[in-house]
Parts: structure tokens; C-alpha cells; sequence
């Protein structure tokens, strides 16, 4: 993230506390509680159609005066030493504006406050030294969330903040240049009031839209649990030789996962209990708990083929799939990677084919954005079921993307999805960012969503420890793209390509496909040998408005669906990318 060094118009002094450590406020009474207790009534009361026409005013009815009263009051706290003046910055394109607002005492002034893309109007309310505590954004999903600034009433006053809640959003200067959204650093202030300027800026993320989302909220999926385990799905958290993690679901009434699995022609079935987790998608009316299990299987015969199937004593098992581990006795393989997927039934059909055209594949990945809004448990179900069951019998490595990782609010159901390798770059997220080693290729897995600066020193410890002869990094935001320049990446993490020879890069994103020259130091080199290929795909039907020209471009197509086969054999890689029907659309081979 961005810093902001500024001077201060006031003299503030930000005090820490042993609660500002807590991600959560007090169980009792907060807004997730009588939200939560909200849409368990709405759902005994109101039909499926009824759920879909409810109003703000309908909610603001149907709430009790205590539950309006957290809504108002514990979104967003703090204690402050002396008398201030909050001013809230309330994007002008939300149409209802919060009914805490005006109730609370908050009026409206004659102020603006601008970034590139929206327009505040700015609300003022005096307030005495102690708590303050301020409401939701509103029932809808406005994504410009409100945000605040904080001065004392009194110039001479020395302004203490402390017991911030939610605490891992950080103070700031009210200034032009300063951002607001953490999830949109980038968008920064450009019209700021004299009266603002130098004000303690309380920034925030847009994901805060959804704590009290109900109008318009409520969603089904398709394909709702059952007792019966399905959305089979194969990852590697440690050797691939020896080792492979099996997850799958099943409605709330199973109590326990049970993986059975067994070597083909042998006489023998194991048995592993697997891990359980209680997902809550609150506003997906048909389905809103399943479980997910994780099953993993260790201690497995290198280069075998494995029977498994999964349940519960007494209860559904799933089909018989099969897997096959890694070889411990040579280094060929092949291996499938995705560009976005957006959970598209038209990917899940490339899939299928490309399944069944190349039984080779040991493994598959996707470059990010797997589904579009990576907190709505319904799209999910659609990935898997449009996936037709590929990724039960092939394991899936993937990446996130900015759709997976939506908002500021992390991507805990995409977390809870995959059973990936712990060994990415410490005091980031888990299995976000991670790297693994097949035949004689390590890939790093990279997840660009992530602070850029954070993992440039973990990419490196990988690179330079490497002993394998093909090194790949996916990461979901392209270096070379004709849209954005991603200079942070190239100067962070390109370099360390370039010093340590990564042989190709894959990448997503922009919806189209690029295969660049051999690039070194941001030029492009001769010989493959000499730098890094750079490419990105896309596997759903892309359109471009613009075409301009990139002279790094080997080959470029402004649509998709495309999927790439990677082949590894002795001192060659065989590099082809195919649309659904298995036409060539580029190809190249790489000698070592």
C-alpha cells in the first residue's frame, strides 16, 4: 500500500490499545449479530419472491429499535480525548442515504470532496470526548463506502484516537493525494476542502458495502448440497510424489468425512478422517451452510494409480475416482494452465475437452479470477459444476485474482476451497502465495493481490535455491499488457526473472492472449535462452475496444476461450496454445 507522508495541521497522537489487535468487536450486539439474526427471521417469514422486493424502508420497519440502534452505533467506533467535529464523506450516486445519518444528528454541508472517480458530499456532527460511534453504509451494496475525518472543535486541543474499530484500517492525513480504499490505493483525493485539509482520514475498504447488504441481497445456487459428497477436487499441499489432499462438500446433516483409497490391482483400502469447515454464505437462501472436508492422503507409492471415494459410516459415498501420483524415475510431464475462468460454463466445456485430449496432464492451474465475486458461495458451485469433475481426477494449483480477492476483504472462501502448500512468504495470508516442484520445474504460484513489495524477497529466496531445470511463475496481473503498466511487478519481481532466468511467466487478467518475445531487463532478447517468455490467457469469450500495437508481442488474439499445454520432455518444452475445438492457435518449443 501506499504511504502518505504529510505534515500534520493538527498535533495528533495515535494511541494503541489492546483491543485495536482484535479483528472483531464484542460478540454481544454487534452489526454481524443483528444481521445475521435479521436474515434467519426474514427467511422463516418472507417467500423467496418476497425476499427479493424488500426495501430499505421495509428493513428499517421490520428491525427493532435496539437492533437499529447497534446498526447506528457499531460500524465503526473509536475514543477520541476532547471534543470533535466528524465530517463523513458520503458518496452523491447512493441513492438512499443511511437512516442513521440525519437521525443521529449529522447535517449536511455545502462541501465536497472529490477522487477521480466519485463525488462526496461531506455531513458534519459535533461530538464530546469519549466513544463515537457511527452506522452502516445503508441495506444496499454501494461499493464507495463512506468514509471519515476527525479534528478537535478546538484548534489549541491535542487530538488523541484510540480503540479504533475496525482497527486494521489505518489513520491517515486528510489531504489531496491520500487514498481511502485499501482495496483501490490508487484512487487517490484530488478535491479537498481547506476547512478538511490536515484532518485525521479514517480509511477504509469497499468490502464494508456488504456487513448490512439486504436489498437486492438474497441469491440461490443451482446446485445446493446434499448428503450425498460431491465438488470432488484434488490439490497438493506437500510432495506430489507421495501425497495428494482431496476436498469435497455435503450438506450440514453429515456429521463426519471419511476418504477411503487404495492402490489399482492392489488388495489393500486405507482409510483417512478428514478436516471439517462450516462455510456460511448468509444471503444464498437455498443453501446458506454446507461443510467442506479435507482428506489427506500421505505416505502414497510414487508414480502409482490410486482408487478413492469419500463419506460418512452409515451414510453417501461418492463415486470411485482415480489419481495417479508423481514418478520418482523420470522427468517428463505435461501440465494444463487456465487464463480467467469467471465460473463460465463455456471454460467448464474447454475443460472438459481438454481433459479428454490430453489424458497426459499431470496437474491443472488457473491464473486468477475463478469466479467473479469470490464471496458469493453460488458461483463457486457453478466453477465445480461446470468443471464436470476434471479436477477429481487431476489435481488443481491455482492463483487468485482480484475477483477472487474482492473488495479489501480477503479471500477466505477461495482459503477454504484449496488445500495448497504453507511455504509462502511469512506474515502473509496462507496458501495465497506458494511454490511447488514437479518432474524438474518449480513453479511460484504468486498471488498479485497481495502486497507486491512483501514477497520480492521470498520470490528470490525460491529462485536462487531452485536446483530444478524449468521455472515458472503464474501470478494473475500481466507485466506486458497494453492497459495498465504493473511497474511495481516488473521492477520487484521481474528483475529477480530476469537474474535468475525464469523461463516463462503466465498470467490473466486483461481478457485477451499475449505471447511476448524473450524479454530481459524490459527489452526484448534473441533467444529464449537469454530472458523470459511472458503470456497471458483468457478462457472465456473476451472483446477489445482498442488494438493498439506492443512491439514485445509475438502473438496476440483479442479473444478467447483459449487453454495452454505445457510439455516437459528431457531438454525440450512444447508450448501450445488450443481453443475448445484443440486448434493450434500458437505454439513454440524451448531447448535447454
Amino acid at each position: 500500500m501506499k504511504h502518505i507522508t504529510l505534515l500534520f495541521k493538527y498535533s495528533l497522537v495515535f494511541l494503541v490499545c489492546l483491543s485495536c489487535n482484535k479483528k472483531t468487536s464484542p460478540v454481544e450486539g454487534t452489526v454481524k449479530d443483528v444481521i445475521d439474526n435479521a436474515v434467519t427471521r426474514l427467511y422463516k417469514q418472507l417467500s423467496a419472491a418476497e425476499l427479493d422486493t424488500i426495501s430499505d424502508a421495509y428493513i428499517r420497519g421490520f428491525l427493532s429499535p435496539e437492533e437499529k440502534q447497534v446498526l447506528a452505533t457499531k460500524f465503526w467506533t473509536f475514543d477520541v480525548n476532547v471534543p470533535v467535529t466528524v465530517s463523513l464523506m458520503r458518496d452523491t450516486a447512493q441513492k438512499i442515504v443511511p437512516f442513521w445519518i440525519e437521525e443521529s444528528g449529522f447535517k449536511k454541508t455545502d462541501m465536497f470532496v472529490k477522487n477521480e472517480e466519485y463525488t462526496y458530499e461531506v455531513w458534519q456532527r459535533s461530538f464530546d470526548k469519549g466513544i463515537v460511534g457511527l452506522g452502516i453504509n445503508g441495506f444496499d451494496k454501494h461499493r464507495p463506502v463512506y468514509f471519515i475525518s476527525v479534528a478537535p472543535q478546538k484548534k489549541e486541543d491535542s487530538l488523541q484516537v484510540s480503540n479504533v474499530y475496525p482497527a486494521e484500517y489505518n489513520l491517515s492525513v486528510m489531504q489531496k493525494g491520500a487514498f481511502t480504499y485499501h482495496d483501490w490505493d490508487g484512487l487517490v483525493l484530488t478535491v479537498v476542502p481547506a476547512e478538511l485539509t490536515g484532518q485525521v482520514l479514517f480509511t477504509t475498504v469497499r468490502g464494508r458495502a456488504r456487513e448490512a447488504h439486504l436489498t437486492g441481497a438474497f441469491r440461490k445456487t443451482n446446485t445446493p448440497s446434499s448428503d450425498k459428497p460431491d465438488q470432488l477436487l484434488l490439490t497438493w499441499s506437500a510432495d506430489p510424489k507421495t501425497t495428494v489432499n482431496v476436498q469435497w462438500r455435503t450438506g450440514m446433516d453429515v456429521k463426519e468425512g471419511i476418504a477411503k483409497y487404495w492402490k489399482v490391482g492392489g488388495s489393500d483400502t486405507l482409510t483417512t478422517v478428514a478436516d471439517v469447515f462450516e462455510m456460511e454464505d448468509r444471503l444464498l437462501q437455498n443453501d446458506r451452510y454446507v461443510k467442506r472436508f479435507t482428506a489427506r492422503l500421505t505416505g502414497l507409492t510414487p508414480g502409482a494409480e490410486y482408487g478413492y471415494n469419500v463419506g460418512a459410516k452409515g451414510g453417501s459415498w461418492s463415486e470411485v475416482e482415480r489419481f495417479r501420483t508423481e514418478s520418482d524415475k523420470q522427468k517428463d510431464f505435461s501440465f494444463i494452465w487456465f487464463g480467467d475462468t469467471h465460473y463460465s460454463k463455456i471454460w467448464g466445456d474447454m475443460a472438459q475437452k481438454a481433459f479428454n485430449r490430453h489424458p497426459d496432464a499431470a496437474f491443472y492451474s488457473i491464473a486468477g479470477d475463478l469466479v467473479s465475486t469470490g464471496l458469493h458461495r453460488n458461483e463457486w458451485d457453478e466453477l465445480w459444476n461446470h468443471s464436470g469433475g476434471v479436477f477429481s481426477k487431476r489435481p488443481l494449483m491455482p492463483v487468485p485474482g482480484n475477483h477472487d480477492s474482492q473488495d479489501g476483504l480477503g479471500a477466505w472462501m477461495y482459503q477454504e476451497m484449496f488445500s495448497l502448500p504453507e511455504n509462502g512468504p511469512d506474515k502473509l495470508p496462507k496458501e495465497m502465495t506458494y511454490s511447488f516442484v514437479y518432474g524438474d520445474a518449480q513453479f511460484l504460484m504468486i498471488d498479485g493481490t497481495l502486497p507486491v513489495k512483501a514477497q520480492t524477497a521470498w520470490i528470490e529466496n525460491q529462485l536462487k535455491n531452485s536446483k530444478s531445470k524449468w521455472k515458472f511463475a503464474m501470478f494473475h496481473f500481466p507485466p506486458y499488457n497494453f492497459v495498465e503498466p504493473y511497474e511495481e511487478i516488473m521492477s520487484e519481481w521481474c528483475s529477480l526473472f530476469d537474474k535468475y532466468h525464469v523461463d516463462m511467466v503466465m498470467s490473466g487478467h486483461m481478457h485477451y492472449y499475449l505471447r511476448t518475445k524473450p524479454m530481459f531487463a524490459g527489452k526484448a532478447v534473441d533467444k529464449a535462452s537469454k530472458g523470459t517468455i511472458y503470456t497471458m490467457s483468457i478462457s472465456i469469450p473476451g472483446k477489445q475496444d482498442e488494438w493498439p500495437d506492443e512491439d514485445y508481442a509475438i502473438v496476440r488474439y483479442p479473444d478467447g476461450p483459449l487453454y495452454q499445454h505445457i510439455v516437459i520432455r528431457d531438454n525440450k518444452l512444447f508450448y501450445r496454445s488450443l481453443d475448445p475445438d484443440g486448434k493450434v492457435k500458437d505454439e513454440l518449443i524451448i531447448e535447454k
